[in-house]
């Protein structure tokens, strides 16, 4: 394994020293609480910058945008968002894939800060945006392209960053939502400041209901709390530090039913235990020319997941433990930022980080019963990598019309070594009202401690599969350009964007099947590999236009294509055309009621070799009743479309919900 030099080391804390002296990191938290307006982006440049002026391919999802279109998570709350899919996976979790690149592409943040999570690449931000409590979430902010010059790994696709409600700003949220999928209890509670201190309080109360995709076969179901807090203390008007903690428990069941290729019948209760941690301790501040931040924070993932299979009609088999896995995920991070303000046309942004991220599991595996007792299979592996990094940004006003913004950022990794990424984004203004934008960048992907090391055996309905790393594997590397038209003309607006993205070593699984004597697939044994090249390339295209204050509408395409350049094979999960289509009303009173009419295409999803087409319509109404009291009721898929046991789709789904603010 390679080792940080001296020299490194000594590089990288005096970039973090710097940081610090000089009183210069723009705090996540705290960019918000001065630049509240939705015309301004802070996770583009890690800056508060007005959203016209970022050369990045930007979508902000406000407070109310998520209120009327009645989102139960941020899942639900990203399925409008343009180049964005998150469908479901089979019954577990979900995808979250950014202009085609794949999940393991997209980095998920909240608050700007990694949250601990599953490292494999069919669990990686699975369930990540089902964890978090919608009653602490002031907006969201999504970056499509290479964000690697700026966050570094796991942000070549993309950036989700959620942000949430500030302490200093007084609110009191209590809400209730119930409907196919879930009912929900939830309370939000800000102080606002009260002389130099803000507090801030929320949980959140869910129950998972059980469904069915066929007999035998369920999502995972039963209970969810979370609970978090934060306390602010301004030191004075420049300076302050922030104290935040999170808590969240997940205690669910999964049922499954198979037949094994002997004929033999049985049934699987999985059972999920799950619990994260989360702290974070931020130091801010300001003076004339620096905007600083030195943030520490932890986050940790613990699992424990067994399996106990039942035989029915063999009642000298009867049950027993099938599987049992204990799982730790632990993420360690120091952060330090500073932005300096040369002039009113050059603003520089620089700062260095420190991750140390450790995974620990220990798996136990029944091969096949016995009448003489059990055998079973175990996996242990314990795991740790630290990574170290440095940046540096520079916005430049070149003139009224013209702003350019060139990035650079290093890397070290315990295992790969270093790696550098750059990018240069620019936006020129034609006029008040339209604009050229430009991206061009590289991006990388470290694998996961998974990738590189797993050693497990899964039972997968009547079949077992077993799972072994590669730590021969290389990282990702790519490539990423695209260049935005947008604008606004009167009671309309545009934007077309071409994109191209072109990937090295792209980690991909290798699975060889094992077949019985009649052909049966009893087995497969996988593996992780590099591939040599992926290409994806694309149009994205957006229009709104507003007809009167009554009417609105909003529209948006992606085409997409994506292809293994060795084998020129499509990847997989992956819709050649996708749209949006969205149509508003409201009554526009002072308490108004209004309403939301969408439906979203698929054409030529590539699946399991086979082709999709297919289109859901869903249906939102949200009524204001006074200032302090708003309810609503929605339908998704109202035709309840279904694809068979093929590609799974979630049926038709209502759900109703009010929320009361003090």
């Amino acid at each position: 394994m390679k080792r940080l030099s001296k020299k490194r080391l000594a590089l990288l804390t005096l970039c973090v020293c710097s940081a610090i002296a000089n009183s210069g990191f723009a705090a996540e938290t705290g960019d918000l609480d001065i630049y509240g307006g939705d015309e301004f982006v802070v996770t583009a440049t890690r800056t508060p910058l007005e959203k016209k002026e970022v050369p990045n391919a930007v979508e902000v999802i406000k407070q109310e945008d998520l209120k009327e279109m009645g989102a139960y998570n941020v899942q639900d709350a990203l399925k409008y968002a343009t180049g964005i899919d998150v469908q479901s996976i089979g019954m577990t979790g979900n995808q979250v894939m950014v202009r085609g690149m794949g999940t393991m592409h997209t980095l998920i943040l909240v608050d700007g800060r990694r949250m601990a999570d599953e490292d494999t690449p069919q669990t990686q931000n699975a369930y990540v945006l089902n964890r978090i409590n919608m009653a602490d979430v002031e907006r969201i902010e999504i970056i499509r392209g290479a964000g690697s010059a700026i966050y570094g790994s796991e942000a070549m696709g993309g950036v989700i960053n959620i942000i949430t409600k500030k302490a200093s700003t007084p609110n009191t949220v209590v809400g209730f939502n119930t409907g196919t999928k879930e009912t929900n209890g939830y309370f939000n509670y800000a102080s606002g400041r009260q002389g130099k201190v803000a507090v801030k309080v929320n949980g959140r109360r869910t129950r998972v209901r059980d469904i069915y995709s066929s007999p035998g076969n369920s999502n995972q179901f039963g209970n969810k709390q979370y609970f978090n807090a934060d306390i602010d203390y301004a030191f004075d008007d420049s300076r302050g530090i922030n104290f935040s903690a999170g808590y969240m428990k997940e205690k669910l069941t999964g049922l499954s039913a198979s037949t094994s290729s002997t004929g033999s019948f049985s049934t699987q209760n999985n059972s999920y235990n799950q619990e994260r941690k989360d702290f974070a301790l931020d130091y801010y501040g300001k003076n004339e020319k620096n905007t600083y931040n030195f943030r520490t924070y932890y986050s940790e993932l613990s699992k424990d997941q067994t399996a106990v299979k039942t035989y029915p009609n063999s009642p000298m088999i009867g049950s027993f433990l099938n599987t049992n896995d204990e799982h730790s995920f632990k993420k360690f991070v120091l952060e330090a930022k500073n932005t300096y303000k040369a002039d009113d046309a050059n603003n520089v942004t620089y700062g260095a980080e420190y991750k140390n991220e450790k995974v620990n599991r220990v798996y136990r595996s029944l091969f096949m019963p016995t009448w003489m007792g059990f055998n079973w299979g175990v996996g242990v592996s314990d795991h740790s990598v630290d990574t170290y990094a440095a940046y540096i940004q520079d916005e430049i006003k070149v003139n009224d019309k013209l702003l350019v913004i060139p990035a650079l950022r290093y890397d070290y990794h315990e295992s790969f070594g270093s790696e550098v990424t750059a990018k240069l984004g620019s936006t020129y203004s034609m006029n008040a009202n339209n604009r050229i934008k430009f991206n061009v960048g590289t991006g990388y992907r470290a694998p996961t401690l998974y990738e590189l090391y797993a050693n497990m055996v899964k039972s997968m309905g009547g079949m077992s599969v077993n799972v072994i790393g590669n730590p021969d594997l290389n990282p990702e590397k790519s490539f990423d350009i695209d260049i935005a038209f947008e604008g606004e003309n009167g009671k309309a607006t545009y934007k077309v964007s071409p994109f191209y993205n072109r990937i090295k070593d792209m980690i991909d699984t290798d699975t060889t099947y094992i077949r019985d004597a009649y052909g049966n697939m009893v087995g497969a044994n996988s593996s992780y590999i590099n591939i040599n090249k992926a290409e994806i390339f694309g149009t994205e295209a957006e229009i709104g236009y507003s007809f009167n204050e009554h009417w609105n509408m909003s529209a948006n395409y992606t085409y997409l294509s994506a292809k293994d350049k060795e084998t020129d094979e499509r990847l997989e999960n992956r819709a050649k055309h996708t749209g949006t289509l969205k149509l508003g009303w409201t009554d526009a009173k002072e308490n108004p009621l209004s309403a939301t009419l969408w439906s979203k295409w698929y054409v030529d999803y590539y699946y399991a070799d086979n082709s999709y087409t297919y289109n859901n319509v869903n249906f939102v109404i949200d009524k204001v009743v006074n200032p302090n009291l708003r309810f609503y009721v929605g339908v998704d898929n109202i035709f309840d479309k279904d694809l068979g046991d093929d590609l799974w789709l979630d049926g038709r789904m209502w759900r109703v919900g009010a929320e009361m603010t003090f």
